[in-house]
């Protein structure tokens, strides 16, 4: 993933938002952008802040709420959580505040030089959960979990659960509402203090041990921040927690994790709703793992993993519901189009990294949240760097890609942008770190900018 985060200028307003499709197996005019918001610093920390989204979620009146962490001039970090009202018009594109909409609300969590940050939020009735991390008085960072009032965004409690040696770390990476109006959690605990390089695009843990615990609905109704879980249960041979779901039919829960190893290749663990251990498989072909989505066809996980000759590819594996591994495609390395960046297909594949971070059940398929681009031109040979920095992908864009479930490809999109009165080849660099399905059936990807993020609807 790149370093999307460096500022851009504040006198940036509008942006003129340019789609390329990069399929020719199917009609894209059938998928057409609605809308593309943008919000820097401003929104969510401050004008001199990068604000960088990697989650989200749609109330029930159809706003949505967008959760990250901010990175201020100095390097520091904080948590951030901001609603986005559903009263946008289509095809318009704003920054701040102070322009034709403001923002519901927003809230900034953390404590000055700090590191903190939220990495997943979840929906209950009235109220959102949050959940990622905080960096506590000696230096250590601890899970963090925190409720709101949906409407207002005021803190009703937060609660910090560190590991039970406190010289350890943890942390949350994943918050989902179970089907009894619970929340099940799940995440890394029992880090080496420095070992936790950060969450989704940022890295992944190098040591610790993958978690899952539940709160039942009696627990987290409270205006009192409960003590502890309902249940807990530590995960043998993982180093982290990527992702949990509810499995089909209430039938427990699915946590997609990292295996221990240098090669952080990808576990995936059935619990049962008691907390119980049923089966998990060791899917070593992945690569990276980053998300799961459940459906009655099987589980379906997301991620990336090296190629010698191709670069770094998305990689989509399908479990069975009972625990078999049926298969694994990479995909990437988008390429063709008809406008300015036609000469998408003439680079070196080797160059290219097509990371994935999302999945979400989408119609008779799934659609996976990427990012495809060039990073680490400087560590090739001299002759290899001449063609990498001269090649139009050195640009990262966000990139979308639909398969059915027999993991054929029905279509891919890459998206990128022009500022209003650039030249063409002025392009920020741009990747999607979720993807979600709204109440229309419209696909919802967040999207990380090298200034701040971004929103984009399509249908």
């Amino acid at each position: 993933m790149p370093d999307l985060d460096q500022p851009l200028s504040k006198t940036i307003f509008l942006i003129t938002l340019i789609l390329f499709p990069f399929s020719s197996s199917v009609a894209l005019e059938k998928l057409k952008q609605k809308s593309f918001y943008v919000m820097d610093g401003d929104c969510c920390g401050g004008e001199e802040t990068d604000p960088h989204a990697v989650h989200g979620i749609e109330t029930e009146s159809g706003a949505f709420i967008l959760t990250g962490k901010i990175i201020d001039e100095s390097g520091m970090e904080d948590g951030f959580i901001v609603k986005v009202p559903n009263s946008l018009p289509d095809e318009k594109i704003f920054l701040h505040e102070d322009e034709d909409f403001n923002i519901d609300w927003s809230l900034k969590i953390g404590s000055e030089n700090k590191r903190d940050g939220l990495n997943s939020t979840a929906l209950l009735k009235d109220a959102i959960f949050t959940g990622g991390y905080l960096e506590n008085q000696r230096g250590i960072i601890e899970r963090h979990l925190i409720k709101l009032n949906e409407r207002t965004g005021d803190l009703i409690w937060a609660q910090s659960y560190p590991s039970k040696n406190n010289k350890r770390e943890s942390a949350i990476e994943s918050i989902t509402p179970s089907l009894n109006n619970g929340l099940i959690i799940a995440g890394v605990k029992n880090s080496e203090e420095g070992t936790i390089e950060g969450f989704k695009s940022y890295g992944n843990p190098a040591t610790g041990d993958a978690f899952v615990m539940y709160f039942s609905e009696e627990k987290i109704s409270s205006e009192v921040a409960p003590d502890g879980p309902t249940w807990e249960i530590d995960i043998p041979g993982t180093l982290s927690g990527k992702h949990i779901v509810e499995a089909p039919d209430n039938d427990g829960y699915i946590l997609a994790a990292h295996s221990d190893g240098e090669t952080a290749e990808a576990k995936i663990v059935k619990i049962s709703s008691m907390g119980e251990l049923e089966w998990t498989l060791d899917v070593p072909s992945h690569g990276e793992v980053t998300a799961i989505a459940a459906t009655n066809k099987g589980y379906f996980i997301s991620g990336h993993k090296f190629d010698q000759f191709d670069g770094i590819d998305a990689s989509i594996s399908k479990i069975s519901l009972g625990g078999k591994f049926i298969w694994n495609k990479t995909y990437g390395n988008p390429s063709g189009g008809e406008t300015i960046f036609a000469g998408l297909d003439g680079g070196n594949p080797k160059f290219i990294y097509d990371e994935c971070w999302g999945i979400t059940q989408f119609q008779n398929g799934l659609v996976v949240a990427c990012g495809t681009g060039i990073e680490d031109c400087e560590e090739l040979s001299v002759k290899n760097q001449s063609d990498c920095e001269s090649d139009p992908r050195s640009i990262w864009r966000s990139y979308l890609l639909n398969i059915d479930f027999s993991g054929n490809l029905i279509w891919e999109r890459a998206t990128s942008f022009t500022f209003d009165d650039e030249e063409d080849d002025d392009v920020p660099s741009t990747a999607s770190e979720w993807v979600f399905t709204n109440a229309n059936g419209s696909i919802v990807s967040v999207v990380d900018l090298s200034f701040g993020f971004g929103l984009e609807v399509l249908q």
